[in-house]
């Protein structure tokens, strides 16, 4: 047999084992290329003592995009070539979570969030003219454009965690009775059962490597995950008393099929702001901004057309 015949054979029998056996580099490689293909850059900043890391794209207003508790900036970067050519976009991996270290003694209710933001931003010295945010990042762009009206025109809420007046979801009442609880897993299945299949309505395919490499990370942070997410539901002010108190234009969206924050949340948000625009998208889970990318992008680019947040 050809010498380097064999060799291509050994290497194309290395990869292929390394895919099953090494998710790690495949896991890296696989998230440099889907930034790269979003259009977005991988940035660091120190603020306060942490190490934020954050990406950043496009260019026009100021659109920063906030992730869920446990979610990280890469949420958003199938909606990112859609929102890219309208928004200069800053996703940060909030502290805590994702590439973002935090020290033992943070707190993560969302005024602390709020003000660590605030540093943050003015660290990067940019002011937001509007918010998206997912689940926890929703509250806590909401509470943001509360505490700093001047800066923030408009804001974009997914599924947002901290609505009061509704019945808990599943997935939060798993947490607080500690059955099959997402926040607290030990093996990839776990992490598959209980995060992944929560979290989409249908679920997407997602490669070994990089399940892998999440499902590594949430083993990792279960030793603080539920602690820190019960500080983030006991903040004091609950998203109905901050979007009473809003006068920005807001877009709501939620899925049908959400199983991590009860969508009836609409409702009870519309109660307090019968203005608010919202969509409900059919068949779609907790994350519409990854699962369903398109229609998403696309309401909320509607929805700052008829508000002339574009024209900013």
């Amino acid at each position: 047999m050809d010498t380097s015949y064999t060799l291509w054979v050994l290497l194309a029998i290395a990869l292929l084992g390394s895919w099953f056996f090494a998710s790690g580099p495949w896991a890296r490689l696989l998230l440099a290329l889907s930034r790269r293909a979003a259009g977005l850059r991988s940035r660091t900043i120190l603020v306060d003592g942490i190490q934020w890391h954050y990406l950043e794209g496009g260019s026009g207003p100021l659109l920063v995009a906030l992730h869920g508790f446990g979610g990280d900036a890469d949420n958003w970067f199938r909606a990112a070539p859609r929102l890219r050519p309208h928004f200069h976009i800053i996703a940060p991996d909030l502290p805590g979570f994702g590439e973002t270290g935090a020290p033992g003694d943070l707190a993560f209710d969302i005024e602390s969030q709020v003000e660590r933001l605030h540093d943050f931003l003015q660290e990067l010295q940019v002011k937001p003219v509007v918010m998206a945010g997912n689940s926890m990042g929703g509250w806590l762009a909401a509470a943001y454009a509360l505490a700093h009206p001047e800066t923030v025109r408009g804001l974009w809420l997914l599924a947002p965690l901290g609505v009061a007046s509704v019945p808990r979801s599943p997935m939060l009442e798993a947490i607080d009775q500690g059955y099959e609880n997402p926040l607290s897993i030990s093996t990839t299945d776990q992490y598959r059962r209980r995060v992944v299949q929560t979290m989409f309505g249908r679920v997407p395919w997602i490669p070994r490597p990089l399940m892998k490499y999440y499902a590594r990370k949430g083993v990792q942070a279960s030793a603080d995950a539920t602690t820190r997410f019960r500080q983030v539901a006991r903040s004091p002010e609950a998203l109905e008393a901050i979007v009473r108190g809003l006068e920005q234009p807001i877009h709501l969206q939620w899925g049908s099929l959400d199983r991590a924050v009860n969508p009836e949340g609409a409702r009870a948000l519309t109660q307090e702001r019968p203005d608010i625009d919202i969509h409900l998208l059919e068949g779609i889970g907790h994350l519409p901004m990854l699962e369903a990318p398109r229609e998403s992008s696309n309401r909320w680019l509607a929805f700052c057309r008829r508000h002339n947040i574009l024209d900013t």
